[in-house]
């Protein structure tokens, strides 16, 4: 991880003060779990050694002034419980968030904020999530207030639904708030239970590699994709009790009904369905040491999401094809929303720069692109710094 304090100068130039509160929130990587958290179902996230870092300084007045140097841009707002999402669209998050937070009761102030990040936008790794609990975290220590980290990345989700359009589920705003170095996050979406399941393996890590191509949840084929699954549950819903999402379906129940849905939405809900189930092996796999298992689950998934999901794209299949015939690979699966971002691999340490070196060969000659290549550990949740 980076050391936000590198920001302070130029907060300083930029301002003419020096920045009080310091916030780092991490970026996430969904180890396996694609598409199951707004099924009420299972998944299975680790926090990054990547992240968003805000520097604040309080104001006299209630404006809230955010440098984005990502955008090189400037945009300003009054606190309000009424803020409306507008231009640039890079603010909505701190938008959505202070008003969430204001009509929480929370006694917000004026701010000047400086935000940068190492999270690859676009890239599944959840750089929306991290600004928006980012913000929560700067905005609330400022304040001098606090809030449960579940209620936390609950209003930071609700932002991302009402003011940046995307109607995603809990997991990416739960691991940057409930985030625990060395460990990932066993989330239930549907009652909110979570287990951190330890990662700390002296010789397995966690690589990330980036097709550098993007997507734009918002508008891309996601809540297509989850209005296909409320449908599919809605149908076998009306014949057995208690199915309200997909997280009900079992993959025996889901073959009673195959012939009442039509085969696209059978193939969607076979990918939840069996990926639920898959998220549990890899969390028993990682409890036991047995990485094998748990990267045979990452292999599965991936080819649900490419199958029967329909969420890939060549370029992750590319990665995930080469990645895997690499030695030292125990498992490979995309990761994040689909249609580009990142592929997600379990390897052995010792194996990872001549990974890294035959992934950057052989995708920079087949796309005349680098793709961006990472090994990480499992990070902190969003945290205060300095206030």
């Amino acid at each position: 991880m980076s050391d936000p304090r590198r920001f302070i100068s130029g907060f300083r130039e930029r301002f003419g003060v020096e920045p009080q509160i310091i916030v780092r929130s991490p970026g996430r990587v969904e180890i396996i779990g694609g598409h199951t958290d707004y099924n009420d179902g299972f998944v299975l996230p680790m926090a990054i050694e990547r992240e968003a870092v805000m520097l604040a300084a309080r104001r006299t007045d209630r404006t809230i002034r955010i440098y984005s140097d990502l955008f090189d841009e400037t945009c300003e707002f009054e606190v309000s419980a009424d803020l409306a999402a507008g231009k640039p669209s890079w603010a909505n998050y701190a938008k959505g968030v202070a008003a969430l937070l204001a009509r929480a009761g929370k006694k917000l102030v004026g701010l000047d904020v400086l935000v940068s990040s190492t999270i690859p936008s676009g890239g599944g790794l959840s750089s929306s999530a991290a600004l928006e609990v980012g913000y929560g975290r700067t905005m609330l220590a400022a304040a001098g207030e606090t809030m449960d980290p579940v209620q936390l990345g609950l209003l930071a989700q609700k932002a991302e639904h009402d003011w940046a359009g995307a109607p995603c589920g809990i997991m990416d705003q739960f691991i940057c708030v409930l985030g625990r170095a060395g460990h990932a996050l066993l989330l239930d979406c549907r009652s909110q239970e979570f287990e951190h399941v330890a990662m700390a393996f002296d010789h397995a890590a966690i690589l990330i590699a980036d097709t550098r191509v993007k997507h734009d949840l918002g508008n891309s084929e996601y809540p297509v994709r989850r209005a296909q699954c409320e449908k599919a549950a809605a149908i076998i819903g009306r014949h057995e009790r208690g199915v309200a999402a997909l997280r009900d379906v079992d993959a025996a129940m889901l073959e009673k009904y195959k012939a009442k849905l039509d085969p696209l939405l059978y193939r969607r809900a076979r990918h939840v369905v069996g990926e639920d189930q898959r998220v549990m092996e890899a969390a028993a796999g990682f409890r036991s040491g047995d990485l094998a298992a748990a990267g045979d689950a990452m292999n599965r998934s991936h080819e649900s999401a490419r199958d029967d999901y329909e969420i890939s794209c060549e370029e992750l299949n590319f990665l995930v094809d080469r990645v895997r015939e690499c030695e030292g690979v125990y498992g490979a699966r995309m990761s994040g929303g689909g249609f580009g971002g990142c592929i997600v691999a379990l390897i052995d340490t010792a194996r990872g720069e001549a990974i890294e070196a035959r992934l950057t060969e052989t995708y920079e000659k087949r796309f005349n692109i680098s793709p961006g290549i990472f090994v990480t550990a499992a990070a902190g949740g969003a945290e205060v710094l300095q206030s």
